[in-house]
C-alpha cells in the first residue's frame, strides 16, 4: 500500500498489492484521489501521478480519464490534475450526516475503561466549551460536567485546548471580557490566560488544577479534522489527589493519544501538534 502522511499518499505502490481486476482499479483510483488531495492547491501531471502510482502512462490515463468523466478530476490548459467538484460534493454530503459523537465514542469508551475516569468529549462556543458526550468514571468524582452543559474555556481544560487554537481576534474578544474566580487558582487576569494558551500551543495538550473546582483538575487535547482544524476536545476529571506526579504522565499519554487517533480517522494529523506558543 501507498504510505499514509496525514490523510495523503506518498511513494510508489508496493510490490504484492493485495486485490486484481475491478477491486485492484478501485484502490488506484482512490490513490490518485488522495495522492491529490495531499497536494492542496498543486495539480499533478499524469507523468507525476503515473510514477505515485507505478503504473505505465496509458494504464494511468485511461484512469484519469474515467475519474474525469464522472466529476472526480478536473484537467487545465497544461494538462495538469486537480480535485473535481465531486469530491466536493461527496465530502458535503458526508460532513452533513457526521455525528462526532457517534464517531469518537469508541475511543472515548476505551479511554474510560482504561484510566477509570470521566471521559467528555466538548466543543467550543463563544467563549464557553459545550459538553456533548460523556463516560463516568468507575471512580468517584466530584463536580462531573454534564452532557450539554457548559463552562467558561478559560478555566477548563477541555476550553483552554480549544481556544487556545481560536482565530486571534477571538482570543482577544475572550481575554477582554470579565475572568471571574471560581477557586485560588483560577487565572482572572488576561496575561495569565494568554500563557496558559501559549503553553496549550506548545504543549499540544492543556492542563487545569483546580482552576474551576477545587479538589478538581482536568486534562485536555484538541481534536484536529482534515485540514488540521480544532474542532472539538477530549478531556478527562479527575480528583487532585489522583492527579500526582506519578499518575500525570500515563494520564496525559492515554488522553493525548485518544485525541490524536480520533484525529487520525478523520484524516488530520497522526501525531501530536505543538508550537512554539
Amino acid at each position: 500500500m501507498l504510505a499514509r502522511v496525514n490523510g495523503g499518499v506518498t511513494g510508489p505502490a508496493a510490490e504484492g498489492r493485495a486485490g486484481s481486476g475491478a477491486g485492484l482499479q478501485v484502490e488506484r483510483a482512490l490513490d490518485v484521489l488522495e495522492h491529490l488531495a495531499s497536494a492542496g492547491d498543486a495539480a499533478r501531471s499524469l507523468s507525476e501521478i503515473a510514477e505515485v502510482l507505478g503504473q505505465p502512462k496509458a494504464t494511468t490515463h485511461r484512469l484519469l480519464a474515467v475519474l474525469r468523466r464522472r466529476g472526480y478530476l478536473t484537467q487545465d490548459d497544461r494538462s495538469r490534475y486537480r480535485l473535481g467538484v465531486k469530491c466536493f460534493e461527496l465530502g458535503n454530503r458526508w460532513s452533513a450526516s457526521f455525528d462526532l459523537g457517534a464517531f469518537a465514542r469508541p475511543h472515548l469508551e476505551a479511554l474510560n475503561r482504561e484510566l477509570g475516569e470521566t471521559v467528555h468529549l466538548a466543543v467550543y462556543d463563544q467563549g464557553d466549551v459545550v459538553y456533548v458526550d460523556k463516560l463516568e468514571g468507575t471512580q468517584q468524582v466530584i463536580a462531573r460536567p454534564d452532557t450539554g452543559n457548559r463552562a467558561p474555556a478559560t478555566v477548563v481544560a477541555t476550553g483552554r485546548s480549544l481556544l487556545a487554537f481560536q482565530p486571534a481576534e477571538e482570543i482577544r474578544a475572550q481575554l477582554a471580557r470579565p475572568l471571574p474566580g471560581y477557586t485560588d487558582s483560577t487565572p482572572t487576569s488576561p496575561d495569565q490566560v494568554a500563557e496558559l494558551l501559549r503553553q496549550v500551543r506548545r504543549d499540544g495538550y492543556s492542563v487545569n488544577r483546580e482552576t474551576y473546582r477545587t479538589g478538581i483538575c482536568g486534562l485536555a487535547a484538541p481534536i484536529r479534522d482534515s485540514t488540521a482544524t480544532v474542532i472539538a476536545s477530549v478531556g478527562i476529571v479527575v480528583p487532585a489527589h489522583r492527579f500526582a506526579a506519578g499518575d500525570f504522565d500515563r494520564l496525559r499519554d492515554r488522553t493525548v493519544a485518544t485525541a490524536v487517533g480520533i484525529s487520525a480517522e478523520l484524516g488530520g494529523p497522526d501525531a501530536l501538534v505543538t508550537s512554539a506558543g
